[in-house]
């Protein structure tokens, strides 16, 4: 004896494979949003350091920077201004390929690059006087890996 398909169960297993379905398409979307929000801060953080060292690199700037008592301490760990802007740019250009690194969103190879451009950074005395001079104002596991190098 046959055994019929009702369209009940037609309905069923259709409800079954579209809701299946809708649930993957949610999740795809979620990741798929996260991933370009992700991607969009770090695109704008990237040029926001850079539009900062553009505009501390300039005689305007170092004026107004040398009438304060903050920036005087730190001018003093260098030989000219030029150098601390410079070294700072490095300092958060480092933290900054760190932070993808953290996230898994550089290559492996290309992050040990970066970690031993750091180790070398660090034997520089005026990179490592400016570091201890700013390391406060990173975060506390940016901090620990520079100060492990």
């Amino acid at each position: 004896m046959a055994t019929t398909f009702f369209p009940t169960e037609f309905i069923y297993l259709l409800t079954v494979y579209y809701t299946g379905a809708l649930l993957v398409s949610v999740v795809v979307l979620l990741v798929t949003i996260k991933k370009n929000r992700f991607e969009g801060e770090y695109q704008l953080y990237s040029r926001i350091l850079d539009s900062r060292t553009r505009l501390q690199n300039t005689d305007v700037f170092t004026k107004m920077a040398k009438e304060s008592s903050l920036f005087l301490e730190r001018f003093k760990l260098v030989d000219e201004p030029q150098e601390y802007y410079t070294i700072i740019s490095l300092i958060d250009t480092i933290e900054f390929i760190y932070r993808i690194h953290k996230k898994k969103m550089i290559d492996k190879e290309l992050w040990q690059r970066w970690e031993y451009h750091a180790k070398g950074m660090m034997t520089i005395p005026k990179f490592r006087k400016v570091w201890h001079a700013t390391k406060k104002f990173h975060t506390p596991d940016f901090v620990n890996f520079m100060d492990a190098l």
